[in-house]
């Protein structure tokens, strides 16, 4: 073999070494489709695991109640409460964030309030498909005491009350200076708040125009 021979097959050999085989030397998955077993930690590189909170896969969701601060005057973040409703579960303001309340603060001794009540299936049933609640606190029972349940009960039952929640509430969400607290001093007194949580209207005494003009504001207009 000449000497410029020797060097081809050289140059051949080392092209061999430095580069090995192209694609035909090694199976791909379509080529072998016949075994998904187990392979060598040393071929396999690691997936890190990227699932779990706070990743792409699920990110956590802000938590829309960002105050800290609460009052009782429109503009205000309205305080959270937490009261029985007639089927005894716990009921809170907060938890229903970017739902239009209407927060019905009543005594069962109060005969407005009784006029309201009776409203309450009805405008439920109109508005309730578009993002509205009536929540009924009340505040007395005919005597003057925090109502129980089976009074709630009652008055669910009295006035047809299926879809909307009562609350067994007390005097402690009543704060006269509106600072930390509901400024309650006739009855009914009804606080309108928007999707979110901001007091939109209140409203002292019943009348199913204001009452029945300013949801509809909100639902419609404003939203």
């Amino acid at each position: 073999m000449s000497r410029l021979g020797k060097i081809s097959l050289l140059c051949g050999l080392c092209s061999i070494i430095l580069w090995g085989c192209n694609s035909g030397c090694v199976s791909t998955v379509a080529d072998s489709p016949e075994e998904t077993g187990s392979t060598s930690s040393e071929n396999t590189p690691e997936v890190p695991d990227i699932s779990g909170p706070g990743t792409l896969d699920s990110p956590e969701e802000p938590d829309p109640i960002d105050w800290d601060d609460c009052g009782g005057k429109v503009g205000d973040h309205p305080c959270d409460f937490t009261f029985i409703d007639q089927n005894n579960n716990d009921w809170s303001l907060y938890d229903n964030y970017g739902t239009v309340m209407l927060l019905d603060f009543s005594t069962m001794w109060c005969y407005y309030c009784k006029v309201a009540a009776g409203h309450v299936q009805q405008m439920q049933d109109q508005y309730g498909p578009e993002g509205f609640l009536w929540v009924s606190v009340l505040v007395d029972n005919t005597a003057g005491d925090p109502p129980s349940l089976a009074e709630i009960q009652s008055w669910a039952s009295t006035y047809g009350i299926t879809s909307a929640p009562i609350l067994a509430g007390d005097r402690s969400i009543i704060d006269t200076t509106a600072e930390d607290g509901y400024p309650l001093t006739s009855w009914p007194t009804f606080v309108i708040i928007d999707s979110d949580m901001t007091i939109y209207y209140g409203l002292r005494g019943w009348s199913e125009e204001i009452i029945t003009q300013k949801i509809e504001e909100l639902l419609y207009t404003l939203e």
